[in-house]
């Protein structure tokens, strides 16, 4: 486990910058990020971090009420998912995560305790407000928390 303070939106965006570095490195064609937190912790500005960094242009809204938000650009696909206010399994099984993409298909869901079975991760970020900043706290693939250390 790593733990992370950020100050303010600006170094949430540039986390979301380190974690998209890695993406970018990495040779692996797929990844699950899930997000855990309060309301308004930062999960959705995170996102929008990693994205920006990728490359994408357009903008980048929370999926409270589409439950998920797609972006097909360059070489990726990317599933952003919130799960806030879903109730069943079968919610998420109509966005056929499993689907087949020929560049890196990334995942995040927000809200993944309301699953209600359990997914493979890489990465588990949890976001809790403190003071006037975020706690980040990752847990996951010991490789890609080492990475994420020395990309810091």
């Amino acid at each position: 486990m790593q733990n992370h303070i950020l100050h303010g939106e600006n170094e949430t965006l540039e986390f979301g910058k380190v974690i998209s570095n890695l993406i970018q490195e990495s040779l692996e064609p797929h990844f699950e990020f899930h997000l855990q937190g309060e309301l308004g912790a930062g999960k959705t500005t995170l996102v929008r971090g990693i994205l920006r960094s990728l490359g994408w242009e357009g903008s980048v809204k929370s999926p409270t009420y589409t439950i998920c938000e797609e972006y097909e650009f360059n070489e990726y696909l990317i599933l952003h998912i919130d799960l806030y206010r879903t109730e069943t399994y079968e919610d998420i099984e109509m966005l056929d995560l499993g689907r087949r993409f020929d560049g890196k298909k990334i995942i995040f869901i927000e809200w993944p305790e309301n699953l209600k079975k359990d997914r493979d991760f890489d990465l588990k970020i949890e976001m809790l407000h403190a003071e006037n900043s975020r706690k980040i706290a990752l847990i996951g693939d010991t490789i890609l928390l080492n990475s994420l250390k020395a990309n810091k």
